[in-house]
């Protein structure tokens, strides 16, 4: 195997891959990044049995790509980033020897590597004849961006540390929930194939970072154990998580006792503030007392101090009340949210609540409250 390239085009693509190297494996193989080249193209590989991303670099007068002779290899991720981000921002050559001993150099510069037999590599999830769908790498992001933060971070029930994913009924919908709050987001979505699959939260998460942006397609293809997406040379596997997802939508209140509409920067401003004060050791817990047309947020910690704030209310149906939260769960949906304004349903103290973004229903933020006494 030899080939020349430049600098920057092989360091995207080593970049590209690297998410998916294995970070604390028995397996050494699984902690390199396997480099095939071909006729005109290199073909850039890491997975850690779990998640796998591939990309592919073709010949082109920017990357001055040229290729001598074919062939294959492992080496480690680590050393093999680091080697590249190091060398002179120039055009340099690979090639292996017999020993698998990898050289890169550039004209003033030489690195060897040892290197790994690519037939040890494993192979990635075959998807031949399933049928996909597309969507805007924009909406796709939106679509995590605005639920993965929900997902368990703990395997005591692993189902939970997924997104649920469902096409149906001219809908795709992505539902995320820990047990203690629930963020779902759907987009409409004509002539998809019906499925459902539960996706780890921690890839999805991995995926937004390489996804372009603007209005360029991604393709989505699921088999029985895996997922595939693919944008533009990128190729990103990852292992479905195995179980049954709870019936997310029996817990959603279609009824509310209380709603208000108030501006989103503002509560998620005061919020914020209320939070610096409220203590881990109880739940960051942060009360808010609806009396009138006014929001009054408030938290107090006896080693620390107090806070309090009020916010004008633009719109109220219902009941005053008092309810306390989880400031951290707060903050993350409205920041999802986003909205300049926002519309929260309240059923009484001990149910939990619902934030949408106001006159949009895709997206919808359920958060449990916290009790005191």
């Amino acid at each position: 195997m030899r080939f020349s390239i430049q600098k920057s085009a092989l360091m995207q693509a080593v970049q590209t891959v690297s998410k998916a190297v294995a970070v604390r494996t028995t397996k050494q193989v699984l902690s390199g990044i396997l480099l095939e080249v071909r006729d005109n193209e290199i073909i850039a590989t890491a997975y850690d049995l779990e998640l796998g991303i591939q990309t592919r670099i073709y010949a082109t007068e920017d990357n001055k790509l040229n290729i001598d002779q074919a062939g294959s290899i492992v080496l480690p991720a680590r050393y093999f980033s680091e080697v590249i981000r190091k060398l002179p921002d120039t055009v340099i050559t690979m090639q292996v020897a017999s020993n698998y001993m990898t050289e890169i150099s550039t004209a003033s510069v030489q690195f060897h590597l040892h290197g790994i037999d690519a037939e040890e590599f494993p192979k990635l999830p075959t998807f031949v004849g399933v049928q996909g769908l597309k969507l805007q790498a924009s909406m796709l992001g939106d679509l995590i961006r605005t639920t993965a933060f929900a997902t368990a971070n703990t395997e005591v029930r692993p189902i939970l540390t997924g997104i649920n994913i469902q096409c149906a009924n001219d809908r795709l919908t992505f539902t995320a929930t820990d047990g203690l709050r629930l963020a779902t987001h759907y987009v409409g979505l004509s002539d998809a194939p019906k499925w459902q699959a539960v996706i780890p939260g921690k890839s999805l998460t991995e995926l937004t970072k390489i996804l372009p942006t603007g209005d360029s397609l991604v393709e989505l293809y699921l088999t029985e154990s895996h997922s595939l997406f693919v944008t533009g040379d990128t190729r990103f596997y990852t292992r479905l998580i195995d179980g049954t997802y709870p019936d997310t939508s029996r817990i959603i209140p279609s009824t509310h006792k209380t709603e208000i509409v108030a501006p989103g920067d503002d509560v998620l401003g005061a919020i914020d503030r209320a939070a610096l004060i409220a203590r881990d050791r109880d739940n960051h817990m942060v009360r808010l007392e609806i009396q009138g047309d006014v929001i009054t947020v408030s938290s107090n910690s006896p080693e620390i101090g107090n806070v309090s704030e009020t916010v004008a209310i633009e719109q109220k149906d219902g009941e005053d009340l008092q309810i306390a939260f989880n400031a951290r769960y707060v903050l993350d949906a409205l920041r999802a949210l986003d909205a300049a304004q926002i519309t929260v349903r309240f059923n009484g103290t001990t149910q939990a609540f619902v934030i949408e973004k106001t006159g949009d229903k895709s997206v919808l933020q359920l958060i449990s409250p916290v009790l005191w006494r």
